[in-house]
This record gives C-alpha cells, sequence and structure tokens, in this order.
C-alpha cells in the first residue's frame, strides 16, 4: 500500500504545481508518466502488488460472499453488466471478473468479429456461457439508441456499467455524427449510452456506473471547449486529456443528480497499461517499442483491478463520486469538483448534441429536471 501512496502524493503535487504555475501540458505529461512508470518499475518486487490475479480473485470471492449473506428480494434476481470495449485489454478482463461474479455480461463492441473472439476466450477461460456480444458504436448516436433498445427490451434492468472503450491520440477525425472523434467517443457517446441506461439502473436500484478516466485529464487546466468543435485548434494530445477530463466531472455531476437513487458513479484511473490504446503515438511504430512496453507498464490483467474494484467490491456500496487508482482514492482535477465547470460541461454537451443530430430524442434522461 505504501508504493501507491507515494505514487499518488506525488502526482498529486506533480499537478498542484503544474496548475499553479501554468505550465505546457507536455510537462505534467512527462511527470505524471514518469511517476507512473516508478509504480510499473516498483510494484512488480512487492507480492502483495504484483498479484493482480489474486487481488481480483478477492474482490469476486468477496462480492459472492455478500451476495449469498444478502437476503433481499432482489438477491436471486440474475444480475446484468454492460462493459464498453470488451473485446480486449481492460474491457475484456472486466467482463472476465463480471462473469465470474455471476453476472450475465454483454460485451458492448463495435468491432462484432473481435467482440466474438473474445467470446469465446471469456467462455474457456471462464467455463461461464453467460456472456453475450452487441453491437455498440460509440461513435454513432443511432448505434447506441439502437443498442440501448435492443438491450432494455431483452433484459430490462442494468446492475453494472463500465464506460471502458476509447480512443487515443487519434489524428484530426470525426464521428459519424460530426463531432471530434476523441472528445465524441470517449465522452459524448457514454454520455448518450448512459442517459439512455439510466432510467433503468434507476428502476434495478443498486446499480454501479464506472467510467475509464485518467490522470491525463491533469494535464488540461481545463477543458478548452474551443478546441472540440473548432478544426483549427484541435491537438491529439490536448483533446484526449480534455475528453479524460469530461468524463472526469460527467462522473462527480452524475453522481450528485442521482444522489438518493441508488445508483452509485465512480470513475477510475487505470494506469500506464501495456494495449492498443497508444497504437497511434508515433514511437509506437519503432522497432521494440511494443515488446519494451510490455516489459515496463503493466499488463491488461493489473490494469483492470481497479475497474473490478469500483464494480464489485462490497465496500464500495453507496460510495459515489470518487476518483479511483491502484484501489484507492486518487487526486482529482478540480474542475471535477466545481459545480460551475459540471453545469457547464453539460450544457456545452447538449448544445453539441443538438446541433450535430437530426433526431429529435438523443437525450432522455439526462437533460431533464433532477429528482
Amino acid at each position: 500500500m505504501w508504493l501507491r501512496d507515494v505514487v499518488d502524493y506525488c502526482e498529486g503535487v506533480t499537478l498542484r504545481v503544474h496548475r499553479a504555475a501554468r505550465l505546457p501540458g507536455i510537462l505534467a505529461v512527462v511527470a505524471l508518466s514518469f511517476w507512473e512508470s516508478v509504480y510499473c518499475a516498483l510494484h512488480r518486487f512487492i507480492a502483495s502488488e504484483c498479484d493482480a490475479e489474486g487481488r481480483i480473485n478477492a474482490i469476486v470471492r468477496a462480492h459472492l460472499q455478500q451476495l449469498e449473506a444478502d437476503k433481499s428480494d432482489s438477491a436471486g434476481a440474475r444480475r446484468v453488466a454492460v462493459v464498453t470495449g470488451a473485446n480486449g485489454g481492460i474491457g475484456f478482463e472486466t467482463a472476465k471478473a463480471l462473469g465470474r461474479a455471476g453476472f450475465t455480461t454483454v460485451l458492448a463492441c463495435r468491432n462484432a468479429k473481435r467482440a466474438r473472439h473474445a467470446l469465446q476466450a471469456l467462455q474457456a477461460a471462464t467455463g461461464a456461457d453467460s456472456f453475450v456480444v452487441m453491437e455498440l458504436d460509440l461513435a454513432s448516436f443511432t448505434s447506441i439508441g439502437q443498442f440501448a433498445a435492443d438491450f432494455i427490451r431483452a433484459y430490462g434492468r442494468l446492475d453494472v456499467l463500465v464506460c471502458n472503450a476509447g480512443v487515443a491520440f487519434s489524428h484530426y477525425d470525426t464521428t459519424y455524427d460530426g463531432l471530434e472523434s476523441q472528445f465524441g467517443t470517449n465522452y459524448v457517446g457514454h454520455y448518450v449510452l448512459i442517459d439512455r441506461l439510466l432510467d433503468t439502473m434507476k428502476q434495478t436500484g443498486r446499480a454501479r456506473i464506472t467510467i475509464a478516466s485518467s490522470v491525463a485529464a491533469g494535464m488540461v487546466g481545463g477543458i478548452d471547449y474551443t478546441r472540440v468543435t473548432e478544426v483549427w485548434r484541435y491537438s491529439r494530445f490536448v483533446n484526449y486529456g480534455a475528453s479524460k477530463l469530461a468524463l472526469l466531472v460527467l462522473s462527480n455531476a452524475l453522481a450528485e443528480r442521482l444522489r438518493g437513487t441508488g445508483v452509485t458513479v465512480n470513475a477510475f484511473h487505470p494506469g500506464l497499461v501495456a494495449t492498443g490504446l497508444y497504437r497511434n503515438v508515433l514511437v509506437s511504430t519503432l522497432p521494440g517499442i511494443d515488446d519494451l512496453r510490455r516489459w515496463l507498464w503493466l499488463d491488461q490483467v493489473a490494469g483492470s483491478v481497479t475497474a473490478v474494484y469500483l464494480a464489485l467490491a462490497p465496500e464500495m456500496d453507496g460510495r459515489s463520486g470518487g476518483f479511483y487508482a491502484r484501489e484507492q482514492p486518487a487526486t482529482t482535477h478540480p474542475d471535477a469538483l466545481c459545480p460551475d465547470a459540471q453545469k457547464r460541461l453539460l450544457a456545452f454537451t447538449e448544445v453539441l448534441i443538438s446541433s450535430n443530430t437530426h433526431a429529435p430524442n438523443v437525450l432522455t434522461s439526462l437533460n431533464a429536471a433532477p429528482e
């Protein structure tokens, strides 16, 4: 635990200095990457830190024990989870843990072929037949709407939603609906998905939303909305950081709005994980970089521990509005806790959505008055 505390403290100091001195974002990236690399390098020498599989097993066992002891009427109901981007990486491992914990786990993926391969791998690894593939493209409002309608019709309840899918550091592109692709896919797509599924989660009760953000949110002082709407101001690194900050702000805004509904919302930073997320970074094309990254950084099992913790751990019951890394609260961006920043983001998002679609019913509940 001491290593986690030291790294989080150093990252917190880095973020505070960066904001106070208004240093260039690239310096924050370098500094945060350094401390993340320190954790990656040292954690393998600490037995309790490097046994990611053991930690996940312990979380799953604790969840099943809590479920067995739960005497409520809903305890025996078949629980349902959705994991976006579950065909690989952190999403795959999170889905595996949810399946082992007894959930009917929906792999919500854009690429159906990869999702089917993941389905077969999950069934082989767990021996469970509780995994289901459903097509979901977060870059398309139409796809999100169709997924939500099909899901609600098929299951009628949702206990855990893990918003994991995303793109990173890509050259300028747009979603099907004309939004800048990183902000549109990572943040707006999940915003609309949550909106469409929220009533179902409220009806289910004791439901959890887990959102994959990142310490990369700290590389931006705040969300520069002109970078989202004006092509000439696009920066693949700054826009990525803005999308992750937006998810962090959304997590806290939802947590406040959903207080008392039984639905909790928390965000997490997975760490430096050797997945395909960094394939658009220039150095990724150099010979041996992938091998070096796999050796130095966390593997996808270790990267998924915090997501599994937030989705399943009994001690997270009723806890909402947090930002976690390495299974414990981490230093968060001040905008995430600022009511004005939350209101501005939600208002901007609704205008962005309404001005980029002809569908009048993209949003169903988030833009309604709080209960």
